[in-house]
C-alpha cells in the first residue's frame, strides 16, 4: 500500500501512463529516467541504461528503492508531457519530429541536455540554465550480429491501429517493432548485411524513415 501510494501519484501525472520514448502502456511495469522526469517502458530502459548514468539514470518505480529527493524530482518534473511540452514550445521540436529521431540521437541532442540541466538544478534549487551547449555524439557501436528479440503487441507499435483479418501484424528487422504495413511501406526496406539479410527486408519508419515527398510547385 505504501508503495501504490508512491507510484500513483506519478502515474497520474500527464502521460505518465505510457512510455515516453515508444508510447507502449507501461503503468503495470513503469520504468523512469530520473534525468528526464519520465516515465518508460521497460524496453526503452534497457536502451536508456546503454547511454550511461551522466546521460539518463533509470530506476524502476516497483523494483527499486527510490530516494525521498528522487520521487519529489518526478512529481515537480511534471511528467511525460512536461518534457514534451519543453521539446515543442522551447526547441520546436515537435512529437513526430522527436519520434523519427534514433534512440541514442534524441537524448544526445542540446535540447535533451539542457532539459536534463534544468531538473538538476530545480532539484537543488538552483536558477534554472537557458542556454544550449554543444554535445558530443556517442561514439559509433559495433554493428549487431544477432536478430533483436521480436516484440508482439496486439496492435501496432507506433501507429496504433489495431492488428485483424484485414490488419496483420509485420516486425522490423532491424529493431524488432511489431508493426502493420503502413507502418513499414515497400520504401523503408532495405538490405541489413549485419543480419545476414542481403536482400531488402522489412524496416519499420523509425529505423528507415521513408524519404520525404516532393509536392510540385512549392518551394
Amino acid at each position: 500500500a505504501g508503495l501504490e501510494s508512491r507510484v500513483s501519484p506519478i502515474l497520474a501525472l500527464p502521460g505518465n501512463s505510457c512510455c515516453f520514448d515508444c508510447e507502449t502502456q507501461c503503468d503495470l511495469d513503469p520504468w523512469v529516467s530520473l534525468s528526464h522526469g519520465t516515465v518508460i517502458c521497460i524496453n526503452c530502459a534497457g536502451i536508456h541504461r546503454s547511454f550511461g548514468v551522466h546521460v539518463s539514470y533509470v530506476r524502476s518505480l516497483k523494483l527499486d528503492k527510490l530516494k525521498e529527493s528522487e520521487w519529489q524530482l518526478l512529481l515537480d518534473a511534471g511528467g511525460n508531457d512536461a518534457f514534451q511540452d519543453f521539446l515543442q514550445d522551447s526547441q520546436n521540436v515537435s512529437r513526430k519530429v522527436w519520434m523519427t529521431l534514433p534512440m541514442e540521437t534524441r537524448y544526445h541532442t542540446p535540447a535533451a541536455d539542457l532539459y536534463r540541466r534544468r531538473l538538476t538544478a530545480m532539484s537543488a534549487g538552483s536558477e534554472l540554465p537557458g542556454e544550449l551547449r554543444p554535445i558530443r555524439p556517442p561514439a559509433p557501436k559495433v554493428l549487431a550480429t544477432k536478430e533483436p528479440l521480436w516484440s508482439d503487441a496486439e496492435r501496432c507499435q507506433l501507429c496504433k491501429a489495431d492488428f485483424w483479418l484485414l490488419l496483420r501484424k509485420h516486425h522490423c528487422r532491424k529493431c524488432g517493432r511489431c508493426i502493420c504495413h503502413s507502418c513499414s511501406p515497400p520504401e523503408c526496406m532495405r538490405p541489413l548485411p549485419q543480419l545476414g539479410h542481403m536482400e531488402p527486408c522489412r524496416h519499420c519508419k523509425v529505423c528507415n524513415p521513408p524519404a520525404a515527398r516532393v509536392i510540385v510547385g512549392l518551394c
